[in-house]
């Protein structure tokens, strides 16, 4: 059985953030990749941190993460990739902060940052496991063991913040989308090798592919601040993810797999949906998590579904790209490092069969 994950993605256009028009030409169907790497990578500040814009002297952990991962995901690993030795000082200042962080609280940051304020306190816990998840098979054995000890203990934070409904966080404008992330945090940490609740995976599945109502063919908004955009990419994530493991799990529940199946008809419909696309009505970082997302869980599906979808986003990304390459939010999340960073892993997401899309 697959799923059904079309997604009709109409252009139109745009005006980027301060009222300046995108730099990308009408018929440029594809963003520039190589100026937003290059100034991912030049605005790192030297202890490995990234803030809101480059050499920001206000770092936050959920910053550092994402961008983490974006070098990952662009080839750029803890062991290989030209800009490898970025990844690895972002490593370390994220580990740092984990391990230095309260041992009784979930949070791994000190709160005000902009990504809390929109995403929930604890959102540098779940991005940061998520960045560890992906780097730790990547980096020498030499420098895996403290990365290893603050991904185990992001894990232990994570775990202990999820409530008897699967949820992780209930604070922010948009929680739904740090729900994902925390979700996708503990995935990537069981795909890792790391010891992870499998209990805990599932609730966190169902409780994402919960906000679709079968029955109104409608997404809860009421942790999406009113957007279908968060909720359908939080929840069609998860659906992906329960659909691609039922092959290799010979205990697959077969009511998580029929609810996947009816989360991706009903959110491959909404797709189709420009005003649904269009998130809040302008681009912010929401808005660039919400296609990361969507992105990644049609590389599950792959084949014509996935060609035209990620066709479509880039040319979406191309017209709201900025003159110096970078995206940055017109609300909510305005930092550039934040929505480049997004950007890019939309961009370097590819059909897979199986495991985390690379």
């Amino acid at each position: 059985m697959r799923m059904v994950l079309t997604a009709l993605l109409l252009a139109v256009p745009v005006v980027a953030a301060g009222g300046k028009p995108a730099a990308a030409p009408s018929s440029r169907v594809e963003p520039d990749v190589e100026r937003p790497l290059a100034w991912l990578v030049a605005a790192q500040n030297p202890d490995g941190s990234w803030g809101a814009d480059a050499r920001s002297q206000a770092p936050d952990v959920a910053t550092t993460a994402i961008a983490g991962i974006a070098l990952i995901r662009m080839g750029h690993t803890g062991s290989q990739g030209e800009f490898q030795e970025n990844t690895r000082r972002a490593v370390e200042s994220v580990a740092s902060a984990v391990l230095n962080a309260p041992p009784d609280q979930i949070a791994v940051q000190a709160p005000g940052t902009l990504p809390q304020r929109k995403l929930g306190r604890n959102i540098d816990t779940f991005v940061a496991a998520q960045f560890l998840a992906e780097v730790v098979p990547t980096l020498p054995s030499g420098r895996r063991a403290r990365a290893q000890s603050a991904l185990a203990d992001c894990i232990r934070r994570i775990e202990r913040a999820q409530a008897a409904d699967g949820s992780f966080a209930q604070d922010g404008w948009a929680p739904v989308l740090a729900n994902a992330f925390a979700a996708d945090a503990l995935h990537a940490a069981a795909a890792a090798g790391a010891a992870v609740d499998e209990k805990k995976l599932a609730r966190a599945d169902a409780s994402l592919m919960g906000k679709y109502d079968e029955k109104t063919k409608s997404f809860d908004t009421r942790s999406s601040a009113g957007v279908d955009l968060y909720s359908a990419a939080a929840s069609i994530v998860a659906a992906a993810r329960v659909h691609e493991a039922a092959p290799a799990s010979p205990e697959a529940d077969p009511q998580m797999q029929r609810k996947a199946e009816a989360v991706a008809q009903g959110a491959g419909a909404r797709f189709a949906d420009e005003r649904m696309m269009r998130g809040f009505g302008s681009y912010g970082g929401e808005e660039h998590v919400s296609y990361m997302l969507t992105a990644e869980a049609k590389a599950a599906v792959g084949g014509d579904t996935f060609a035209a979808f990620r066709k479509q986003m880039l040319l979406r990304l191309a017209q709201i790209q900025r003159e110096d390459g970078t995206w940055r939010g017109d609300h909510c999340i305005t930092s550039t490092t934040f929505c480049t960073a997004a950007s890019l892993i939309t961009m370097a997401v590819r059909a897979h069969a199986s495991g985390h899309p690379s």
